[in-house]
């Protein structure tokens, strides 16, 4: 069967996205930080790229074939992959803590709340929502509408110490905690939902056009008129990794039309050289994701946040390349070991 070019797409453009995003965080100077540039960086790594990962992760939850136990399983694992790449990407910061005496709290580091942890713990809620066969889909669209509402509320509750290590995996606004349950569960959440209805909305959309043209208009003029309050809240990145119900409404129709773009895109441009390779991109995204955070993580360490923003092409050049280049090597010798494997 041949494999669906839109998912693989999706996470390439996003995974594409996000390493900008960490080096201006972790290398750059305010000044570059603060820049035109810097910001737009942050924008463009904001609503297509993390939460559409998380919608896509989610459709595939949905579809998954695997059992209750396996799919378990496999969240465990991803959510081990986590801890264990927060220890390499921290490595040489760890290595300053324990041998030359830097004031900072290591397991702030190790249990910083990334992207891994909320797959893994988002794949074990799923696989036992799956396991709901009468309502479903309406208890995933209360669950949605619950956690997105509710984090403002729960951010508040939660903050009830600066020493645990626990309660940030849910929510609170923990400095160390990027992506909590709370709100990030919905991404996900969404792209399960979206995977029972699908079959409901491409029929409601081929029965009813003009409504959907209609619907469509509607969010393409309010993704436009929260603009402003929707970009502000990008680039702010505490506000950005806990945000609260108005935020993810807006991330939510910025991401419609995404999808549609990239869907366009996917259907008459499949063949494109830029379109191959995020695709290709996609495809591997796990294994791009941990290798470009192990180079950025320990090269941080050395100078964080000092480089001015003239040096970020320098940077991003020669990290994403050899990233690519790591990939592919690791993507040529799994082949092979399948291939005599299988043999």
């Amino acid at each position: 069967m041949q494999r669906n070019p839109l998912p693989d797409l999706l996470k390439g453009f996003a995974v594409f996205l996000i390493i900008p995003v960490h080096i201006l965080e972790t290398f750059i100077d305010y000044p570059g930080r603060e820049s035109l540039f810097g910001k737009t960086l942050l924008l463009l790594g904001g609503p297509i790229a993390v939460p559409i990962f998380m919608v896509v992760m989610g459709y595939f939850v949905a579809i998954s074939k695997k059992n209750t136990a396996q799919n378990i399983f496999r969240g465990m694992l991803i959510f081990l992959l986590g801890f264990l790449l927060n220890i390499g990407l921290n490595f040489h910061l760890l290595l300053k803590i324990k041998f030359e005496g830097w004031q900072l709290d290591p397991l702030q580091y190790i249990f910083g709340v990334d992207i891994f942890y909320l797959a893994g713990l988002s794949i074990i809620l799923l696989s036992v929502l799956k396991n709901i066969k009468k309502g479903q889909q309406w208890i995933t669209l209360a669950l949605i509408l619950f956690i997105s509402g509710s984090t403002a509320y729960l951010n508040n509750l939660l903050m009830v110490t600066d020493r645990n290590y626990i309660l940030p995996f849910i929510g609170g606004e923990y400095s160390w905690s990027y992506f909590p349950l709370f709100p990030w569960l919905s991404y996900p959440l969404i792209g399960f939902l979206f995977q029972k209805t699908e079959l409901q909305i491409r029929q409601f959309i081929q029965k009813r056009k003009i409504v959907s043209i209609a619907i469509l208009s509607s969010i393409l003029i309010l993704v436009a008129s929260f603009s402003g309050y929707g970009i502000k809240s990008t680039i702010n990145l505490p506000e950005y990794y806990h945000h609260t119900f108005l935020f993810f409404l807006w991330t939510l129709g910025v991401d419609v039309l995404w999808f549609l773009l990239l869907w366009f895109i996917a259907q008459k441009f499949a063949k494109f050289p830029l379109i191959v390779f995020l695709r290709w991109l996609g495809k591997n995204i796990t294994v791009f994701y941990v290798i470009q955070w192990l180079i950025i993580g320990n090269i941080a360490t050395a100078i964080y946040q000092t480089q001015q923003l003239s040096t970020f092409g320098y940077w991003f050049g020669a990290i994403f390349l050899i990233t690519i280049f790591i990939t592919f090597l690791y993507e040529q010798i799994k082949v092979k070991y399948i291939k005599s494997v299988s043999n």
